[in-house]
């Protein structure tokens, strides 16, 4: 067959465009080099064909190129002689001519970038999933999880599959979630999952891109996975997003903890992780696999005797289960928060180099977890301490605490970077070592160079480092920063994490105020120079200004027409951004201002339509718009919630949880979910109109099809839904609760040793007195859990009565006014009935616990309602002999004295109180008698108070 090669000039000419190196993003090898001989080079590249050089046979042939379309050079494309021989085995398959034109379009930007800049060249490194770890240990060494521990870690199948069908349906998808919340692990568990079908994974450099960035795929059916994606300007991290197609996924984890803009996420597939929900998945594995466990405990030094209680597996397992995320979960299992500190401490005590990783820690949170490098560290250190031999026991310890990622040095976590900060802050610092990090805190926020995370570092200092906000207050350093912010010629289009940091510095000190009230000119520039990335920030910092009641912001018509303007000329995706800031700008206006603002929407064609959007964008839009525009201009909302029910309807009835999730917003704020929730009746009719020809809209089996596929995260949402309908379609409500599969609600929580919040919440909204079905879970729930509260007692009187009868535990609640306003009326009733009194006894006696808390609760709110007195008052009627024993700790009892004190001073709620307690002190309790008299004399109305005149 007829064979066209290239001419040595145009392989000559094709090295150099791509400065000889391979030009497979996942190898970049140099292809030119000295030899071994002397003054020879070796020379390893090749003149590859895109198109087969053969016109009906080898990889890739394309019989309808001419000879001179096959040996032009733009067929061609330069690679090492490996990659030359990888790419033609198997008659080219996994690397199409779309591929392999795609790597020669890259290494072109690539080598163009690289001019006068060193980059390393290698865009994707293959990640092939070997050397797998089979157990739980590297996850309790609380270093960062990655590819090799998608088998010795729990997954969530529910979470992985969600993320896979994202995948397959769009392409790409994001994993958000707080520092430590498992992203890293999930994104690998869900590549390997699509490597055992064959596809191959690769990981990306994130270093590598510029402004003229193009991604090429390293080859057909694969995944690029990038973690941390946050890192990477948003720019970038879209172009690669839209650059996904169906032989090239892309899978990215994006930390919510460390990003100041993640508006833009909504915009693609993502699914959110609930860090609880995986707290809860490891506290299951760990439980299951306890021995496991606590052999790999006993091997890092910890105790695991069954005989002491704190030390037992089961214990250290269950106080672990009470932090907020998986990384804590396991830093908490393997008490790593003592090993921090004895790391801490050791350091400290070896001539204070416990301030390199101080330093470090600093320096992820001014660079949002990024880290910077060991000689940026190094220099700072210099500060501290300049001797060298102390400097190269700094540098030895980087290198054994700190981990390195792509040449930056950081700790192993970013959590773990607050918690060593919280505890060198909590101990007796030197002033030495205070001024060092006040000095390379002032630095850091004066240097341009790290203004996206200065925000970040000055939220630290908020919550974490009172000290040190007071330091830079007084020292004038806040002054002095937010001066040079104030004075700076970088734009917000090119910066826009300015606006977060003078929102941050207002936060930091309200002095700033004054500052901005001298000339506020530069908001007001802010306004008129708004784009898509500064939008949300802006509405934040207005917002910042309405809640310290600072009022000297002047917004003009300009301002509003010119975010009015951006909002409707901006990609739909975009649009949300102005929402949000031109409804934070009602706080500024005038009324002439908010009459032109109403008329704009009058007079301009702009509107809605739900449809418009794409289905994964669609309902979050739509939502955050209404939800913010209504306070601006409601007739006009009012029609575009009219004009798109159908579509709103359609969406829901189709993905229920899916579309619910996005459109929260308009439910639990414009038709009043969370009102509800709160006792609040809306009046307007228009808006009640709306909603219910919704909630007719809904279908029956959609909402309990959605719940056959529902997660335990899931159901506080599924309950908003089952409330929206209690408000608008109880007759739907009450056929849908008839129907429902409680079966799958006792599965999910089947392993709950008492009731859960939103179980309780779920099972109250689907009250339904007439279903055998829904009567039939009360009581089969009762039987769980071995307790009946007031609920049941509504849900289901007789059965409640019966249960209790026969010896189940009737638990009080002293939570509110309502719920102790419903004890009392509950224990009455069951006073007439046969034998009542003397159950009404048991269960007071059952309930000492309860009692003895409402009673010492000093919170302040507590004892400001009748209805709980009056519950006391039944009580010491009925069973006054309960009070014997409560009130004989002698702890709890000075608690009680110092709360009369307070309460005798209060409303006149409070002062019966105070007497109500000053009487059971005296009647019940021979402790503290001297204080109790010492409170009589001093507030001689206290001695006037008669018992029977409230029994």
């Amino acid at each position: 067959m007829a064979r066209h090669d290239f001419t040595p000039a145009d392989k000559r000419l094709l090295a150099e465009r791509v400065g000889f190196h391979c030009s497979n993003p996942s190898c970049g090898v140099s292809t030119i080099g000295p030899s071994i001989i002397p003054n020879e080079k070796e020379y390893v590249g090749v003149a590859a064909h895109i198109y087969s050089a053969s016109i009906d046979n080898g990889p890739r042939a394309n019989p309808s190129l001419s000879e001179e379309e096959r040996s032009n050079i733009s067929n061609a494309i330069h690679l090492c002689n490996k990659c030359s021989t990888i790419i033609d085995k198997n008659k080219g398959t996994g690397y199409s001519a779309e591929v392999l034109f795609g790597w020669k379009s890259y290494s072109e930007g690539v080598a163009k970038s690289r001019i006068y800049i060193e980059k390393p060249f290698v865009l994707f490194k293959t990640v092939d999933f070997q050397f797998l770890e089979s157990d739980y240990s590297t996850a309790l060494s609380c270093t960062g999880l990655n590819e090799k521990n998608v088998e010795s870690c729990p997954s969530s199948e529910a979470i992985i599959s969600d993320i896979t069908n994202k995948l397959q349906l769009a392409n790409k998808c994001i994993i958000k979630g707080c520092s430590g919340s498992g992203k890293s692990l999930l994104t690998y568990q869900v590549a390997y999952n699509f490597y055992k079908q064959g596809y191959a994974v690769f990981s990306i450099h994130k270093e590598l891109f510029t402004n003229n960035f193009t991604l090429a795929s390293p080859q057909d059916n694969s995944v690029l996975v990038i973690d941390d994606a946050q890192i990477l300007d948003p720019k970038f991290f879209e172009i690669i997003l839209s650059s996904a197609y169906k032989s090239c996924l892309i899978l990215a984890n994006w930390n919510s903890s460390t990003s100041i803009d993640d508006g833009f996420l909504r915009n693609y597939p993502f699914v959110e992780i609930s860090p609880i929900s995986q707290v809860k998945m490891l506290e299951k594995y760990c439980l299951e696999n306890k021995d496991q466990i606590s052999e790999t405990l006993k091997l890092i030094g910890l105790k695991t005797n069954k005989k002491d209680h704190h030390d037992r597996i089961d214990a250290r397992i269950f106080r672990a289960s009470r932090e907020s995320t998986p990384w804590l979960f396991n830093y908490s299992l393997t008490e790593g928060w003592n090993a921090a500190k004895q790391d801490l401490d050791l350091l400290e005590n070896d001539q204070k180099l416990s301030m390199a990783v101080v330093t470090v820690a600093i320096f992820q949170f001014a660079t949002l977890d990024n880290g910077v490098s060991k000689q940026t560290i190094l220099t700072a250190l210099k500060q501290f301490n300049n001797d060298s031999q102390w400097l190269q026991k700094a540098e030895t310890v980087l290198n054994k605490y700190c981990v390195s990622i792509e040449g930056n040095i950081k700790n192993k976590h970013y959590e773990y970077s607050r918690r060593v900060l919280k505890l060198f802050l909590s101990q007796n610092n030197s002033a030495d070592e205070l001024e060092y990090l006040l000095n390379l805190i002032a630095f850091i926020l004066k240097t341009d160079a790290y203004l996206a995370g200065h925000s970040n570092l000055i939220e630290f200092i908020i919550f974490d480092f009172r000290r040190g906000k007071y330091e830079l207050n007084t020292r004038g350093i806040t002054e002095e920063v937010t001066l040079n912010l104030l004075a700076t010629t970088i734009t917000i289009q090119d910066a826009p994490a300015i606006v977060t940091k003078l929102n941050s510095l207002i936060r930091l000190n309200k002095d700033v105020l004054s500052l901005l009230k001298k000339d506020s000119s530069i908001l007001e520039k802010w306004l008129l120079d708004v784009c898509r990335k500064t939008a949300y920030q802006l509405g934040n910092l207005i917002n910042t200004l309405s809640n310290e009641d600072n009022k000297f912001l002047t917004v003009s018509e300009k301002h509003i027409k010119v975010v009015f303007n951006a909002m409707i000329n901006a990609q739909i995706e975009d649009r949300s951004r102005f929402s949000y800031l031109l409804s934070r700008m009602q706080f500024f206006v005038d009324e002439k201002c908010k009459d032109y603002q109403k008329n704009l929407f009058e007079t301009s064609t702009f509107e809605i339509n739900v449809s418009a959007f794409s289905n994964d964008t669609a309902c979050y839009q739509f939502s955050k718009l209404i939800d913010e525009l209504a306070y601006i201009n409601s007739d006009w909302v009012d029609e575009q919630v009219k004009n798109n029910i159908e579509g709103i309807s359609e969406l829901l009835n189709k993905d229920l949880m899916n579309a619910y999730s996005s459109l929260s917003d308009l439910f639990s704020h414009y038709f009043g979910v969370t009102a509800a929730i709160l006792g609040i009746k809306l009046t307007d009719s228009r808006l009640k109109k709306r909603a219910k020809r919704l909630a007719s809209k809904l279908s029956i089996n959609s909402i309990l099809e959605a719940f056959e596929s529902l997660e335990i995260v899931d159901v506080q949402e599924y309950g908003d839904i089952m409330i929206f309908l209690a408000l608008y379609d109880m007759n739907k409500l009450k056929e849908i609760s008839d129907k429902f599969n409680y079966d799958r609600l006792f599965e999910l929580y089947k392993s709950d040793d008492k009731l859960d919040h939103y179980h309780r919440a779920l099972i109250a909204i689907l009250q339904n007195a007439d279903s055998q079905n829904y009567q039939d879970y009360v009581a089969k729930t009762i039987k769980k859990y071995q307790y009946i509260d007031q609920l049941f007692v509504a849900l289901s009187p007789d059965f409640s009565l019966n249960e209790i009868q026969n010896g189940t535990r009737y638990k009080m609640d002293f939570g509110g006014r309502l719920e102790c306003k419903n004890e009392l009326l509950i224990l009455a009733e069951i006073m007439k009935e046969d034998g009542g009194i003397s159950l009404v006894k048991r269960i007071l006696e059952e309930n000492i616990s309860e009692i003895s808390d409402a009673i010492f609760d000093n919170a302040t709110n507590v004892d400001k309602t009748k209805s709980k007195f009056s519950l006391l008052v039944f009580i010491h009627k009925n069973l006054p002999s309960i009070f014997n024993e409560i009130v004989k700790d002698q702890e709890n009892v000075l608690v009680l004295i110092e709360k009369i004190r307070r309460l005798i001073k209060g409303k006149k709620q409070e002062k019966v109180f105070a007497q109500f307690y000053v009487f059971l002190l005296k009647n019940y309790s021979n402790q503290h008698v001297p204080q109790v008299a010492e409170i009589e004399k001093q507030y001689p109305s206290i001695i006037r108070f008669d018992i029977t005149q409230y029994e």
